[in-house]
C-alpha cells in the first residue's frame, strides 16, 4: 500500500502484498524475483482473516457466559490464529512451497507464546494509528514493516 493510493476491499491484499514485495526488496536488494501477479492474494487475506474471525466469535461465545470477560478473551483468540498465518503474505511473495503450512510451521518453530506476546503489542501500535487524523496508515505501515524484518530475520534464511 503506498499512502494517496486508493484502496477498494477486492484490492486491499494484492495492493498490501505489492507494497510488501517492494519493501522485502528494500530489505535485500537483488533478492526478490518479479512480483507475481497470479498469486491470489485476496483469496489468501480473506481466509487468514475469516479464520481468525471465526476465533474470535467462537471464543466470545464460549466465554458469553462470563460477563466481559469474553471481549478480551475474543482478541487473544483472534490473534491465537492470526499467528498462524502471520509469514503468509512474505512467503508468497518469496514463492515458497505450500505458504500456508509454512506459515503455521514458522510459527511453530519461533514459539506460539513468543509470537503471540511479539504481535500483540505491534497490532495494538496499528490499531491506534487508525484514530489520528492525520496519516491514519502510518502505524499500519510500520507495524507491517515490523513483521517483515522479522520474517526476513528469522524465515527467509530458511526457506
Amino acid at each position: 500500500m503506498n499512502p494517496g493510493i486508493a484502496v477498494s476491499p477486492a484490492t486491499v491484499f494484492s495492493v498490501g502484498a505489492r507494497w510488501m514485495y517492494n519493501r522485502l526488496g528494500e530489505l535485500r536488494p537483488g533478492d526478490v524475483g518479479p512480483f507475481d501477479e497470479n498469486v491470489r492474494y485476496t483469496v489468501y487475506g480473506l481466509l487468514k482473516y475469516l479464520m481468525s474471525l471465526t476465533g474470535a466469535a467462537l471464543a466470545a461465545v464460549v466465554m458469553s457466559t462470563y460477563g466481559l470477560i469474553a471481549i478480551p478473551a475474543a482478541v487473544l483468540a483472534f490473534y491465537l490464529f492470526e499467528i498462524h498465518f502471520l509469514f503468509l503474505f512474505p512467503l508468497l511473495i518469496d514463492r515458497a512451497p505450500r505458504p500456508l503450512l509454512t506459515s503455521i510451521r514458522a510459527t511453530y518453530k519461533i514459539g506460539v507464546w513468543r509470537c503471540l506476546i511479539t504481535v500483540i503489542p505491534i497490532a495494538g501500535y496499528m490499531l491506534a494509528g487508525l484514530f489520528r487524523k492525520t496519516d491514519r496508515l502510518g502505524n499500519w505501515y510500520t507495524g507491517c514493516l515490523s513483521i517483515l524484518i522479522w520474517y526476513d530475520h528469522e524465515i527467509r534464511n530458511r526457506l
